[in-house]
């Protein structure tokens, strides 16, 4: 049996200041991800497109039915959901903040 020799506060820094700067990409690409109306796992859920909804899924075995309409629209359906989820949580929390101050 081989006896680690690093310590463990070091090799968590160096692990730290190395993804770090990795971390920006990241947060563009799942921004990017909700505002197309992609899945933000990174993973195709279905074979439909941005402007055409799916027929079948993908990747998954055909006994296991754990998706609904969410995963077979089209990306466009997707992202004005989202968006449109996200403008009225915005506005609701300005009027109350608007009615409070």
């Amino acid at each position: 049996m081989s006896k680690n020799t690093v310590k463990p506060g070091l090799t968590r820094n160096r692990r730290n200041r190395r993804t770090r700067g990795r971390m920006w990409p990241r947060v563009a690409r799942l921004v990017l991800r909700f505002l197309t109306g992609r899945p933000l796992d990174g993973r195709r859920h279905s074979n439909g497109t941005f402007w055409r909804a799916g027929t079948r899924r993908v990747g998954y075995p055909p006994y296991l039915f754990t998706w609904g309409w969410w995963n077979l629209a089209a990306g466009w359906q997707r992202a004005t959901v989202r968006l449109l989820a996200t403008f009225l949580t915005a506005l609701a929390v300005w009027t109350l903040v608007g009615v409070v101050a």
